[in-house]
């Protein structure tokens, strides 16, 4: 792109709205990595680049430091660790903040409460261990969204909207798909869901509703008709 060599010319209303204009929402990658795990490396670690504006010039600094903090300084890192803390630049009003697995919940509780875009990848088990784990998730209490990267696809997730406890409320969770990228809320996720259950049922000859076969079904209707018709005659 060509460089536009009178933009240093233009009034600085100009300018400053310009450079805040760049902002964009991000999906913030600060998940626990294995080597915090196996040796106690210093949190966070992020993949997630620096607005590349924030690092422009000292004009641009300046201003998008208005919009950008230094966010999960809070973090705890092991005390054998002498290394200087870590940070992220964030926009907690518009990034989605990645943490990575639901099992590390935890170590995200001192700054828990500033996310207010959560993402996370999990599998859907029903036993005591992960509903310890997603129990944790009550931590990020100002989530205003909340992200599920389904790592084995959304079908397991039908129901969980009413299995476990949504800081944001069901109506603003989404199911994310890792393998085809698929999106949807949780309310149309348990619909797609119910209609494949009931559209299988039928097709091996049952009633969705009773779990009768449809055969037993449709001989009971007769049934009952003749005895209203019966019942008419007499």
């Amino acid at each position: 792109m060509d460089t536009f060599h009178f933009f240093p010319r233009l009034p600085f209303e100009i300018r400053a709205r310009i450079w805040e204009l760049t902002i964009e929402p991000r999906i913030v990658d600060v998940s626990v990595s294995q080597t915090y795990l196996w040796r106690g490396a210093p949190l966070p670690v992020t993949s997630t680049p620096v607005p590349a504006p924030l690092q422009t010039c000292q004009e641009s600094r300046r201003e998008l430091q208005r919009h950008y903090e230094r966010g999960f300084t809070g973090i705890d890192d092991p005390p054998h660790v002498l290394e200087p803390q870590q940070y992220v630049w964030v926009n907690f009003d518009m990034d989605i903040i990645d943490v990575g697995r639901y099992s590390h919940f935890d170590v995200y509780e001192k700054v828990a409460s500033m996310v207010q875009r959560l993402r996370f990848e999990a599998e859907n088990h029903y036993d005591p261990v992960f509903d310890f784990g997603m129990e944790r998730a009550k931590i990020f209490s100002n989530a205003k969204e909340i992200y599920v990267v389904c790592k084995y696809g959304l079908t397991p997730w039908w129901g969980a909207l009413e299995d476990y406890y949504w800081p944001c409320g069901g109506e603003n969770v989404w199911f994310i798909d890792p393998n085809d990228g698929t999106m949807m809320r949780g309310a149309e996720l348990d619909e797609m869901v119910e209609k494949e259950r009931r559209k299988r049922i039928i097709a091996e000859g049952y009633d969705p509703d009773t779990g009768l076969p449809i055969e037993y079904k449709a001989y009971a209707s007769q049934k009952r008709q003749v005895f209203r018709l019966r019942s008419a005659l007499n």
